[in-house]
């Protein structure tokens, strides 16, 4: 059998290119019917960086194929992308126009409906307190969630779990650049018209989001003004449910995400099959328990980020990625989960996490208790 590993250095960052700005994006909430313009209430800005978009929006993404592992680095090269096609000189959130406009039309289509769907994932779960975010399709067709869905169109992106684990909801994204937001034709109503195909069961919460996309070169000559900002545009519409839904197995999957993109398929396999993982050994091949970072908040990192091994009849290839035109070394960048989420997944039971309050300046901690190591010492 030949063994061939290949090093990859990614060089997406543009020559000078300095640590993420955050990027502010106007947020509106609309109410229905028809989410009338002149009814929103604009509220305070949200905000993210590149980073932060790449992680979530490569979640998302991952959430749709977990049974597909060739298409492991189509996900990788999407999210890597992603670093270089926001403007990172503005604290606005604005696209790169001179990347966007090289884009066929239907490969813009599908960027931008990535990219939303990562910025709306990521507002749901830090703003809207919906951290746990599963395929709608995977939650659907797992006969032991047994949720017995019963649609009547077509059907959102996401089933959805509120931080305090005792509500579900419906979540559907949606993203443009120029289309029409608001009223009964926008597409915060085709959202609504998607979630409403939903029959049974009932759900907590339903919430379509879109987000309008404006890029750095948004300027008409002609009339002398520029567009508006990025937004993020959304609807919380809440009812009170009489179903008894055991969310404990809906919960774990959840993280199957976060191990296909850590390129752990066993356990994402695990989960899939029979909801459940397998406990991570005092000396395992993928993960490492450090007890220091986060004093008495212990986590499991990933000893190599990105990791994926395929396996054919003649070969095995290795690929690692490493951003070293940013970071020094490899020790610099990883991706962890807390150990009070997987001990969490081992048991048969699931308590509400609170990110600890620890503030390291290098630790970015996402609602779910998964977290990215970033530091550059340059």
């Amino acid at each position: 059998m030949i063994k061939m590993r290949f090093s990859i250095d990614f060089i997406g960052f543009p020559k000078g290119w300095k640590k993420p700005n955050n990027l502010n994006l106007e947020v509106y909430k609309y109410f229905p019917d028809c989410f009338y313009k002149q009814k929103r209430i604009k509220e305070q800005n949200f905000s993210l960086d590149i980073f932060d978009l790449s992680y979530s929006t490569a979640r998302t993404l991952c959430s749709y194929h977990l049974t597909e592992r060739e298409l492991y680095f189509d996900i990788i090269a999407s999210m890597l992308s992603h670093l270089n096609f926001i403007d990172n000189s503005s604290n606005d959130f604005l696209l790169s126009e001179s990347r966007y406009k090289r884009l066929r039309d239907f490969s813009k289509t599908t960027r931008i409906g990535e990219m939303a769907q990562g910025t709306n994932a990521f507002f749901v779960a830090k703003q809207l307190n919906y951290p746990y975010i599963i395929d709608f399709d995977l939650a659907k067709d797992q006969t032991f969630v047994n949720l017995n869905i019963q649609t009547s169109g077509r059907s959102p992106d996401f089933v959805i779990i509120n931080k305090d684990l005792n509500k579900i909801g419906l979540f559907e994204s949606k993203g443009t650049m120029g289309g029409i937001v608001s009223g009964k034709n926008g597409f915060l109503s085709d959202a609504m018209e998607q979630i409403d195909a939903v029959e049974q069961p009932c759900f907590d919460s339903s919430i379509p989001v879109c987000t309008k996309f404006s890029h750095n070169n948004n300027f008409n000559q002609l009339k002398n003004y520029r567009n508006t900002p990025s937004s993020i545009n959304y609807a919380l519409i809440e009812r009170e449910c009489t179903d008894s839904i055991d969310l404990k197995k809906l919960f774990k999957l959840h993280y199957a995400s976060w191990f296909y993109l850590v390129g752990d398929f066993d356990r994402v396999n695990s989960l899939l099959e029979e909801g459940s993982i397998a406990a991570i050994a005092n000396q395992d091949d993928i993960y490492d328990l450090d007890d220091e970072t986060d004093k008495g908040n212990p986590i499991y990192w990933v000893k190599t980020p990105f990791r994926n091994i395929f396996s054919t009849i003649n070969s095995e290839l290795s690929i690692f990625i490493g951003i070293s035109t940013f970071f020094k070394k490899s020790s610099d960048f990883k991706i962890g989960i807390y150990k009070k989420i997987i001990d969490n997944l081992l048991s048969s039971s699931n308590s509400e996490f609170t990110i600890p309050d620890s503030n390291i300046s290098y630790l970015r901690k996402y609602p779910d208790g998964t977290l990215l190591f970033i530091r550059n010492n340059s």
